[in-house]
């Protein structure tokens, strides 16, 4: 293999780990903690974003299966920082356009590079109401 080659086979994986890096480091990264039906955990780190008293989370796959976890059963804890809140979990399309606006505000450039990547036509944003 010559080392033109090679450099062109690294250009894929400095993309997937700097989107890596950007998705987990940069900014307020959150975990998600959900169940499925069968009553196993899951976890997933996020960004989150509030407006006023709202806390919100998207997913860009509208498939993801922390998705489907939280459409199936919508009871969810999110950790920020040293804390965890629970939370009931409702996916809200038409509120698609105003989270991408406050993820863009919130997470500045790194927002601005995955979105460069991956479309957020097909974002789903998901409301996190306060339970207890």
């Amino acid at each position: 293999m010559n080392l033109s080659t090679l450099k062109l086979l690294m250009i894929p994986l400095l993309i997937v780990g700097g989107m890596y890096a950007i998705r987990n480091f940069t900014g307020e990264v959150a975990t998600l903690y959900t169940t499925d039906g069968e009553g196993h955990s899951y976890t997933t780190r996020i960004w989150v974003v509030d407006h006023g008293h709202e806390t919100w989370i998207r997913s860009l796959d509208p498939t993801s299966e922390w998705l489907d976890r939280i459409i199936n059963q919508p009871d969810v804890q999110l950790r920020r920082g040293g804390s965890i809140a629970e939370f009931r979990a409702t996916p809200q399309i038409d509120r698609r356009t105003r989270v991408n606006a406050l993820m863009a505000e919130r997470y500045g450039w790194a927002e601005w590079i995955l979105s460069r990547v991956e479309t957020r036509e097909a974002a789903v944003p998901v409301y996190l109401d306060p339970l207890g």
